[in-house]
């Protein structure tokens, strides 16, 4: 009896501190990273609808439209040439080349797109967070009636657009 009591000891004593280092986590060490564009958000507060858009951690809820069939061919802020039929939109609260996915709250469809632009400002008094190109807007059943209430949630950084 004896033989099994000191193995199962020695093996214990030897594992009590790993155990204690990986329990031993502390929460200040662990980054996340911010993909809202604070300084933007900042600048143009008093021109954001409170009332209609909700600005969380990553995510950010309110109004989306959609882009001009006019607009295509034009640069974006990131320098390269708008397309309706990529997977792109403008946003005043991402940083550029933040890959997000757009959700519907009227029918739970969602699509992935990348921010390439910005909005003009006083688009956020009418409560608008995204400016979707024509094929996302058609993904999320939306088209027709323009403009719809949507989630917009960060989910990192890219310079190639999502295919979906």
């Amino acid at each position: 009896m004896r033989k099994y009591i000191i193995p199962f000891f020695v093996t214990f004593l030897m594992a009590s501190p790993i155990i204690g280092l990986a329990q031993d986590i502390n929460t200040n060490n662990l980054t996340t990273i911010n993909y809202i564009d604070s300084a933007l958000i900042k600048k143009h507060y008093k021109k954001i609808d409170t009332s209609r858009i909700t600005i969380e951690f990553n995510r950010v809820t309110g109004i989306a439209s959609f882009y001009s069939k006019t607009l295509d061919g034009t640069l974006t802020s990131t320098g390269e040439r708008y397309r309706n039929i990529k997977y792109t939109a403008a946003s005043n609260f991402f940083k550029l080349n933040t890959l997000v996915r757009v959700t519907n709250l009227k029918n739970g469809k969602s699509v992935l797109v990348r921010i390439n632009d910005h909005m003009h400002p006083n688009m956020m008094r009418k409560g608008r967070v995204v400016d979707l190109s024509q094929v996302a807007a058609k993904k999320l059943l939306f088209k027709s009636h323009g403009i719809v209430r949507v989630n917009v949630e960060a989910l990192g950084y890219s310079k190639m657009n999502p295919t979906n």
